[in-house]
């Protein structure tokens, strides 16, 4: 019996210092993860709904912090999935990229004839900035072709200035994109702008990542009003692919072509995830990712935690085969 005894306490000896070290290493990384939040999130408000501090407390149990690397990072990326903002994201930082990973970064638009009256638009992404989407839409052109199908299913978001160049292909009239506000927005104020107060905000002048990042910074809130032109868009019909990994600067976009009639959106609602982000440094094996602006569309709505639904629903899989269906019958 005092073998066992002695054996029992000779392991908790041994394990409980390496517990404990683990568990202070995660504790100090949570503390500067919501450290981070804290200071740079768009509305201090957020931070009081019960989802939110019931992820946080959950994230400090020693459940949680006894896990293993992998678990612990799988359950802040599912529990911060149920809070009621989005755009907040622990990012284990990439010390090697693969070539398979630098080839597909290098190709984020690509377009091809299905036939001779069907053009394919593949956005993977918006991380990109505007010349291969100006490259595209000028291949494409305005009357080559009766229809154009704009796949954005699993586009994630990105930077506005290739969405910019895309809506100005679709359409010549001005297009109001509706307005961002930032945290110093809700220092100042503990309600959302009136349409006088909207009227008055500073405009968007460059839809860059640097352009718009500077408002963020600069600006308690600005509008993104994209000018009317005169040049010729395309004259087919439009119909944009859509499904739940499709998000963030996306979505302003679907939601703007929609309510004007411009595209017929096929797929499932979209992700919900439309506000501004920022990545911020943590550690040597971690950064985050923080909401730093909350977004509105022109008259006032959100389309975060919501998203944007779809004309045609069907299964995203089976979107492509739904619209090519509909213009053979044409």
């Amino acid at each position: 019996m005092k073998t066992i005894i002695i054996t029992l306490f000779t392991s908790l000896v041994l394990i409980n210092p390496l517990n404990n070290q683990l568990e202070n290493e995660r504790i100090e990384l949570l503390n500067q993860v919501f450290k981070t939040l804290e200071s740079q999130i768009a509305n201090p408000e957020w931070l009081k709904h019960e989802d939110f501090i019931t992820f946080k407390n959950h994230m400090y149990s020693n459940e949680i912090l006894n896990l293993n690397e992998e678990d612990f990072y799988i359950a802040f990326d599912l529990g911060r999935k149920n809070l009621p903002f989005s755009h907040f994201q622990l990012i284990k930082k990439n010390k090697s990229t693969s070539k398979a990973t630098k080839s597909e970064q290098n190709l984020p638009i690509t377009w091809k004839a299905l036939d001779n009256k069907t053009a394919y638009l593949k956005i993977s992404s918006f991380i990109v900035s505007g010349e291969p989407m100006m490259q595209a839409v000028q291949e494409i052109g305005t009357d080559k072709f009766e229809n154009l199908i704009i796949d954005l299913r699993g586009n994630t978001g990105g930077s506005l200035d290739a969405p910019v160049i895309l809506g100005q292909f679709l359409t010549q009239n001005t297009i109001d994109a509706g307005y961002y506000l930032t945290r110093k927005w809700f220092e100042k104020s503990n309600s959302l702008p009136t349409q006088s107060q909207v009227s008055k905000m500073p405009l968007l002048q460059d839809f860059t990542y640097t352009g718009i990042r500077k408002m963020f910074v600069n600006e308690a809130a600005f509008r993104t009003i994209i000018p009317g032109h005169n040049r010729p868009i395309y004259q087919g019909k439009v119909y944009i692919l859509i499904d739940y990994n499709t998000a963030s600067a996306c979505e302003p976009l679907i939601d703007l072509v929609q309510k004007t009639n411009i595209a017929t959106l096929v797929g499932e609602t979209s992700n919900g995830a439309m506000l501004s982000g920022h990545t911020f440094p943590v550690n040597d094996d971690y950064s985050v990712f923080v909401p730093i602006a909350d977004y509105y569309t022109s008259d006032g709505k959100k389309i975060d935690k919501i998203g944007v639904k779809p004309d045609i629903e069907v299964h995203p899989k089976r979107a492509m085969e739904y619209v090519l269906n509909i213009i053979n019958q044409e």
